[in-house]
């Protein structure tokens, strides 16, 4: 794949085919470069075309050559998640349904616990609701950082 390196723009440019890279697995590469360069796409009819703008201030063509590489090594990480994530869905899901039918008592579950209906497993109950409410407000964050803008919109001439 070529990578078309500007020195003077600090940029490095190259398109990669829809087919093979989602809009999703772009969107997580750009965040997780959003320190190093910022990440502009532009669309063809069976492209995606990129420019990456180094964030430093001096680069080298080695430099973007090499922010190019790993841009790509990154994208195509994501990608490949998604892959073993579909294919995993399945068995997932089946595992899933699995340990629910045993929890439930598998084909014959029973009528209803006894110790479910004593005062004290309902007041251990409230004790663990009151316990886990309290971590999750003491655990969450006050204040969420903003992400940036993920992808901005392409520079001029490169959409299609």
């Amino acid at each position: 794949m070529p990578l078309d390196t500007d020195v003077q723009e600090r940029s490095v440019s190259f398109s990669i085919a829809k087919k093979l890279y989602s809009k999703e697995g772009l969107q997580i590469a750009a965040h997780i470069f959003d320190s190093r360069a910022e990440v502009y796409v532009g669309e063809s009819k069976s492209t995606h075309d990129l420019v990456l703008k180094a964030k430093r201030k001096t680069v080298a063509k080695d430099d973007l050559e090499r922010l190019g590489g790993e841009f790509l090594n990154e994208l195509l990480n994501h990608e490949y998640r998604f892959i073993v994530g579909r294919f995993n869905s399945k068995i997932a899901s089946l595992i899933v349904t699995q340990a629910m039918f045993a929890a439930r008592g598998g084909e014959e579950p029973p009528k209803a616990a006894p110790e479910e209906q004593t005062s004290e497993f309902k007041a251990e109950v409230q004790t663990l609701m009151r316990e886990a409410q309290g971590e999750i407000e003491r655990t969450m964050p006050k204040k969420i950082a903003p992400q940036g803008t993920v992808l901005p919109p392409a520079p001029e001439g490169l959409n299609g």
